[in-house]
């Protein structure tokens, strides 16, 4: 079988798009500016332009009142070439005593930053036609003009490439269009995509790692070096397009096997280094992005839905695509969430819930209640090799939690000395209505306080603490196995209360209790760590097992062949079907497990 691995690299300006405030006066008043950033689709118009509107269905009647539509330039183009501006006007060649026609003013877009940005260049979509010839004018944040660059383009999408750094504002000049057309231009983009595919990368690995029992958050790695035949990304080139790379950049990865497209996650850049022509992309999958944020919004819960936290956790760390199924939202949450990374807040919630996270295969984040429902096989057939393993015994998995009381009394919170200004003072345990000795508390919650402070001098924070008690719930094999001896393995929450840590523990009991561990390398098709499959035994004869996939290592240029690691148990019947709740086999009745 061949396989190909390609990745599809956004090599944009992660901020820009957001920081970028545009402005024109050549658009026309049923066309807005302001929504250049959404991106938004719009039909095919019928409008008088010149050989535009076909009378063959194939575009829409314009409407009254559109909106879709973001620039649609206010007059025609000039199709002269010989034009040029002077004072904001256009005028035609040598002849400055007076600007051409009203019908082809100036048209042009201009975009103001807050910050400097880099990119490799401009991305334009344009709808119906795009204009035959612009200029692109690069500046920075005090108006001094940094590059200037004429371009021509023949699509819909085009690039304009023109490396800049640290630029503040850009403005775009349509200078020459279709005779009698306007300019119609629906978005920007900060940057390019760009391929690597089989001719250029040399090696590719995928590690996905999972952790049934959401004790762990574990984070995917992406890592793949290609050959950099135009020395373009060469960290010694100083004019390279690793002046570019920024951290969050995307990257869509994907292998071509059996003739199709099997789309293997989101990522993000997370490093790169160089060795004579060779680049090293090292990137993170949406779990380790969750790891470079704080959650600050942490709080007392008393029975919220584990829904809305998600939400709050994946608006903390900027991520929107992202599903979780209703049996996790609906889930009750009880006790705190201290200030830390959004990763570690969501294994709490995860923790509390039962639920695990999947990003693997997936353009975004995918969280659902663990089960044990096959959806995957790894039959004899892509499979080089099987090896087996009891793990270590386990009788008894004890989970610790705290319950929270609010003090009557006031006490001393925080003191320090703090100059004039806006501060953010983080408080390692929890307290509410609190008071400040100096300056005004403008927020706060159980775990910051944020101050003004008009003058400097110290300040004492007084409140009611929390105080938690520590408590543990025990689940436990009655009688052990002959043999054995009891082992405990104890974990901890900060989101549960007695009736959902007794649950947790009886569920990682019962997982800890298929000892089965099962290690393969086999050719990868679409299993992915979380999902439960069943694997064919090496020995016909003998039954097979039903696992959950803990991690994949996948070697993404040598065959795509992955090694994974399992953890199951023997499936004793093989032909059954589903009854309401209730599993049969031949003349034998059983609970699903």
């Amino acid at each position: 079988m061949k396989t190909e691995f390609f990745v599809d690299y956004d090599l944009y300006d992660t901020t820009a798009l957001q920081d970028a405030v545009e402005s024109t006066e050549s658009n026309s008043s049923f066309a807005d500016i302001r929504k250049m950033k959404e991106g938004i689709p719009a039909p095919s118009y019928g409008t008088l332009e010149h050989n535009l509107f076909v009378l063959d269905g194939s575009m829409e009647e314009f409407p009254d009142n559109p909106d879709d539509l973001v620039y649609f330039s206010k007059n025609f183009i000039q199709t002269n070439s010989s034009y040029q501006y002077c004072g904001g006007e256009m005028y035609a060649g040598d002849d400055l005593d007076g600007p051409v026609d009203e019908v082809y003013k100036r048209q042009s877009i201009e975009i103001q930053f807050t910050e400097n940005h880099t990119s490799y260049g401009i991305t334009l979509h344009f709808l119906d036609a795009y204009p035959t010839e612009i200029e692109v004018l690069w500046y920075d944040l005090f108006g001094t003009l940094k590059s200037r660059k004429r371009f021509y383009p023949d699509s819909l999408v085009y690039f304009c490439k023109n490396q800049v750094e640290e630029y503040g504002r850009i403005e775009i000049v349509f200078l020459r269009a279709l005779p009698y057309h306007n300019v119609k231009l629906q978005y920007i983009e900060y940057g390019t995509k760009i391929t690597w595919g089989s001719e250029s990368i040399k090696s590719g690995k995928l590690v996905n790692d999972t952790d049934p029992t959401s004790d762990k958050i574990k984070t995917d790695k992406l890592t793949f070096s290609f050959v950099d035949a135009a020395d373009e990304f060469n960290l010694g080139n100083a004019d390279g397009l690793h002046r570019t790379f920024q951290r969050n950049q995307q990257m869509f990865p994907y292998e071509m096997a059996r003739g199709k497209k099997i789309p293997l996650g989101t990522f993000f850049l997370d490093n790169v280094s160089t060795t004579k022509n060779v680049t090293k992309i090292s990137a993170i999958d949406y779990k380790g992005k969750l790891a470079d944020t704080d959650f600050m919004s942490g709080r007392m819960y008393e029975g919220e839905r584990a829904g809305r936290l998600i939400d709050e956790i994946m608006e903390a760390a900027g991520i929107k695509d992202y599903a979780v199924d209703d049996e996790t939202a609906d889930m009750l949450l009880y006790g705190t969430l201290k200030v830390q990374t959004c990763q570690k807040a969501l294994r709490e919630v995860l923790f509390a819930c039962g639920s695990v996270i999947n990003t693997s295969h997936r353009a975004g984040i995918e969280i659902r209640k663990n089960n044990r429902i096959v959806t995957a096989a790894i039959p004899r057939s892509r499979k080089f090799s099987t090896t087996y393993q009891i793990d270590k015994y386990v009788s008894d998995v004890k989970v610790k939690y705290k319950t929270w009381t609010l003090e009557d009394k006031e006490s001393e919170i925080t003191k320090g000395a703090y100059d004039t200004g806006i501060h953010t003072i983080q408080l390692s345990n929890p307290a509410d209505n609190m008071t400040a000795s100096a300056g005004l508390i403008l927020e706060q919650t159980p775990y910051y306080v944020v101050i003004k402070v008009d003058e400097s001098s110290e300040v004492i924070i007084t409140g009611q603490k929390y105080v938690g008690e520590e408590l543990a719930v025990q689940a436990g094999i009655e009688h052990i196995k002959p043999g054995e001896m009891r082992n405990i393995k104890t974990f901890s929450g900060t989101l549960l209360n007695f009736e959902s840590a007794k649950r947790v523990a009886e569920n990682i009991l019962d997982y800890y209790g298929l000892q089965q561990i099962i290690k393969t390398k086999h050719l990868a098709e679409d299993e992915k760590t979380g999902d439960w499959v069943e694997i064919e035994n090496t020995v016909s004869d003998h039954a097979n097992f039903v696992a959950a996939i803990e991690s994949l290592s996948t070697d993404l240029t040598g065959g795509f062949i992955s090694t994974s690691k399992c953890r199951g148990y023997f499936k004793t019947v093989t032909d059954y079907y589903f009854a309401d709740d209730e599993l049969y086999a031949d003349e034998g009745m059983g609970a699903v497990i």
